[in-house]
């Protein structure tokens, strides 16, 4: 590949030390590989840290402490204009990634003349009875898709026009869903990279029922927001099929138990449209821009 410059890697991390060790060792290799000139950024995000800025080993360490994820991508994003970067490129810090994932997400990004590139966040550390819980889709390489996470995710900083994540974002996660949707609703490319793979370990507390209903619930909050944002009309017949789709996967629970992909069919169709209901027609006076919020917190 040839020599390419103006690329910034953003990791950012909240208290995960040993696994951001692990993250960065990797995507060093993966810049060596492509052979790119690429700096790697680490956005701390702990408001209670007392990390310093400091440049080691090649690695800028900046404490952002937002404590809220949207901001703090956004001022990763803010950091590479300021400094005329074209790429930036986020994996999150308990990732790790393959050591041609690099090359293969810039090369994505020009073959397509991409405004964005995503590429699959592949869980690791499973029972193969699991994986069903925990796989996301995948598209072929060059499909266009409407919204990706940040775990693994191009911006082409050009082609973005001044996009920007959300300062005012207040869901827990989400930030990424809501900027990706509004960019492609802006008329920017977002293609899909299935060679740019980045894996991620999941620990015993993502394992249990607990925690992947709270985070169905969660997507499906945030879907109703992004979409309530983007202006998308509130169809009647909609609403109806997703009050179905509830009530069917509630006939579906016994057999949850015992089978993670029927499991897999309640998380979507289930807990997923409760989080929408929930968003959609619950009580949300509690949800507030954010520069309201920190208004009120003083």
């Amino acid at each position: 590949m040839k020599n390419l410059s103006g690329v910034m890697v953003a990791i950012l991390t909240f208290r995960r030390e040993a696994s951001l060790a692990v993250c960065v060792e990797s995507v060093k290799a993966s810049i060596e590989g492509a052979g790119v000139e690429a700096e790697i950024v680490v956005g701390e995000n702990d408001p209670e840290s007392t990390t310093p800025i400091y440049v080691a080993d090649g690695i800028e360490r900046l404490h952002l402490g937002f404590g809220g994820v949207s901001p703090a991508r956004r001022a990763l994003v803010d950091l590479a204009r300021a400094r005329d970067r074209r790429y930036i490129i986020f994996v999150d810090d308990d990732e790790y990634v393959d050591f041609d994932w690099l090359s293969n997400l810039l090369t994505c990004a020009a073959d397509f003349d991409a405004g964005a590139v995503a590429g699959p966040v592949i869980p690791v550390g499973l029972p193969a009875s699991e994986l069903p819980l925990h796989t996301r889709v995948r598209h072929s390489t060059g499909t266009p898709v409407a919204s990706a996470g940040a775990g693994n995710l191009l911006l082409d900083l050009k082609a973005l026009n001044g996009l920007n994540f959300s300062d005012d974002w207040d869901l827990p996660g989400g930030e990424d869903t809501e900027f990706t949707l509004r960019m492609s609703a802006g008329g920017v490319r977002l293609l899909w990279c299935d060679e740019a793979l980045a894996y991620e370990p999941v620990d015993e507390e993502r394992r249990r029922d607990s925690w992947l209903f709270a985070r169905y619930v969660n997507n499906g909050r945030i879907l109703a927001v992004c979409q309530g944002q983007l202006g998308l009309p509130l169809l009647t017949v909609q609403i109806a099929k997703r009050a179905l789709l509830v009530l069917a996967s509630v006939t579906l629970i016994p057999a949850a138990l015992i089978s993670p992909r029927i499991k897999r069919v309640v998380l979507d169709n289930g807990a997923r449209n409760i989080g929408w209901f929930s968003e959609q027609f619950g009580h949300r006076g509690s949800r507030m821009p954010r520069a309201q919020r920190l208004e009120v917190a003083r």
